[in-house]
């Protein structure tokens, strides 16, 4: 069927797609076990690790993490209980959140979505990169912030098809002059930025790591970590000067000028050159943390 311009319209039935699926797109019990832990201030790194010891396919994965390159500990860590140690418990839970919202969407579909996935993960990677550029106290809350930028993009493709075709379809025209945000603001009333917010709000992700989602097109109206939400801005731009974006020529994005300030207030000499050379760099990080993103496939 072909949507008809009526962004009030589409935005109600996109709302309404959202609130049904909530019983389908739910995280798995263990992953809201370690929410409970992690939000109760008198639990212990005990009670973490018996929770996560229950589960053979999680803790597989975050041992995996823990001893990728992505963290670089000298030592070997052979225990889960050793994990919640040198992790803690914020990074845990980051990192538990990440994994089960990939495999609750599913990496496999169309060689759209597949490319999507790439652009997401190469986005994860770069805003960990810029993080560190700038100096940053690097943990997993950006690699997230990152993957799931685009989640309701993913979420419009698979539960809104019709919707999403509509919009590349639109986006593909020759004579089209918006980029693809711009029309799903025209034609839908709201944006995947915000649908990715709503998402990740109704599965109690720390506040940060939402807000960076969500207002990852517009930093200026972001009320949370202004830098965080301008790092996957740009690590998002980054991705796609690079190529990496399932709309490959058609993917052009504008720089927000007002993610400046927040960048330039933690490195103020922050200019055209960082961006060539950090494009550059982001290949060899990509490689670089490969095992890092295995344990997230």
């Amino acid at each position: 069927m072909e949507i008809k311009p009526n962004p009030d319209h589409t935005r109600d039935r996109i709302l309404d797609v959202l609130l049904r699926t909530q019983d389908i797109l739910t995280l798995p019990t263990i992953v809201q076990e370690v929410l409970d832990i992690t939000h109760n201030k008198k639990a212990s790194a005990r009670d973490l690790t018996n929770i996560i010891e229950n589960d053979p396919a999680l803790t597989t994965k975050i041992l995996s993490v823990a001893n990728s390159a992505y963290y670089g500990f000298v030592k070997k860590v052979a225990t889960i209980s050793h994990a919640v140690v040198v992790l803690g418990f914020q990074e845990i839970q980051n990192i538990a959140l990440g994994m089960s919202v990939v495999k609750l969407f599913g990496r496999r579909g169309t060689e759209f979505t597949e490319k999507l996935w790439s652009h997401s993960f190469a986005v994860g990677v770069a805003t960990r990169m810029l993080a560190n550029f700038l100096r940053l106290k690097v943990d997993g809350k950006y690699f997230v912030g990152g993957l799931l930028h685009d989640i309701g993009k993913i979420f419009l493709c698979q539960y809104v098809p019709d919707v999403f075709d509509y919009l590349l379809a639109t986006l593909y025209d020759d004579e089209n002059i918006y980029t693809y945000h711009a029309l799903e603001r025209r034609y839908c009333g709201i944006t995947h930025a915000e649908i990715g917010g709503q998402l990740l709000n109704t599965w109690m992700f720390p506040q940060d790591i939402t807000g960076a989602v969500a207002h990852h097109h517009g930093p200026q109206i972001s009320g949370e970590d202004d830098t965080f939400v301008a790092l996957v801005h740009l690590a998002d731009i980054l991705c796609t000067l690079k190529g990496i974006s399932p709309t490959q020529k058609y993917a052009f994005l504008p720089i927000s000028k007002d993610m400046l300030p927040a960048i330039q207030s933690q490195r103020d000499d922050f200019c055209t050159r960082d961006m060539i050379d950090l494009m550059a760099q982001l290949d060899l990080e990509i490689e670089k943390q490969s095992s890092f993103l295995s344990a997230f496939r």
